[in-house]
């Protein structure tokens, strides 16, 4: 590894762990033996996480990109910065499959470019299919060097898809949108899209490894593994809380775009994400379908 260089919109988070800062897309480069790129925010953001790299790399080059999930805010600059850098993409199974899908690809664009109009960026770029996947699972390492390495572990509830990264044996937990968002006003979002009971599964497993450091893909990190644990504990509130919110409106109608669009007019005031509302409301109606199909149509 080459000199250090932190500047605007980089710093050190810890040991060889540093933060690009961007409000809604901060991303995190783990250098070594091999450097490593913790997801790909979006489209819009490929210029100036090029930028950001270089400064901090100099010469050196991305080699590897850990995929939290596949959905489009982080994967979105993804194509593009393979092409700059070559790197070989880690993720889960089903997020390989997700990236291999013609239609996935197309729907991925499609949100990326949504998310162009709203921060006004008039260029031609595109999402296209990565290359170079490499499908990996629970209890799979990726080594670093000789005394560092990654723990893997499948945390679905977010997505089907979603894993979480766990750098050893400095206890650094990437979890992707598996904790949750943290919002502007200091509020956290759950964000159970594909299955509500899997996700509090998914949140109870990140406890238990008493993380120091919570790298979370929005907004910013958590440091102290008391803080680490107080904000999962409060995450795992906040989804039960909206899981009884949901079930109570569900007692009254079960027009799933009606719930969604009240709990996102009512909820989402000051999002971490600003993104196109589009992607919002497909989030929380998400959200409101998993609970109907899991404790309303077919209760355990």
């Amino acid at each position: 590894m080459g000199n250090v260089v932190t500047g605007k919109g980089i710093s050190n988070l810890r040991s060889n762990v540093f933060t690009i800062h961007d409000l809604m897309f901060p991303l995190y480069v783990i250098r070594g033996e091999k450097n490593l790129l913790v997801d790909c925010s979006i489209l819009a953001k490929t210029k100036e996480i090029k930028g950001k790299l270089n400064e901090l790399l100099g010469k050196e080059k991305i080699d590897l990109v850990l995929l939290t999930h596949s959905h489009y805010d982080h994967t979105g600059a993804c194509s593009y910065l393979q092409k700059e850098y070559g790197f070989e993409i880690i993720s889960s199974m089903r997020t390989k499959e997700i990236l291999e899908n013609d239609k996935a690809i197309e729907f991925i664009d499609n949100l990326n470019q949504k998310f162009k109009k709203v921060l006004n960026d008039r260029s031609n770029s595109v999402f296209s299919k990565p290359e170079h996947i490499r499908g990996i699972d629970e209890n799979d390492t990726i080594r670093i060097s000789g005394d560092q390495w990654i723990e893997v572990f499948a945390t679905p509830g977010h997505t089907r898809c979603s894993i979480s990264f766990l750098l050893k044996p400095e206890n650094i937990l990437f979890p992707g949108d598996a904790a949750g968002v943290i919002e502007k006003s200091g509020k956290i979002k759950p964000l159970f899209l594909s299955s509500y009971a899997l996700y509090e599964q998914s949140l109870k497993k990140l406890m238990a490894l008493k993380a120091v450091v919570l790298a979370l893909p929005h907004n910013r990190a958590i440091k102290g593994e008391n803080k680490v644990q107080e904000f999962l504990e409060s995450s795992l509130r906040e989804t039960q809380r909206l899981k009884e919110e949901i079930l109570a409106a569900l007692q009254i109608s079960t027009d799933f775009a009606s719930i969604a669009e009240n709990i996102l007019n009512r909820e989402y005031t000051l999002p971490a994400i600003m993104g196109p509302r589009e992607a919002h409301l497909i989030n929380v109606t998400a959200m409101v379908k998993s609970i109907f199909y899991e404790f309303v149509k077919d209760p355990h």
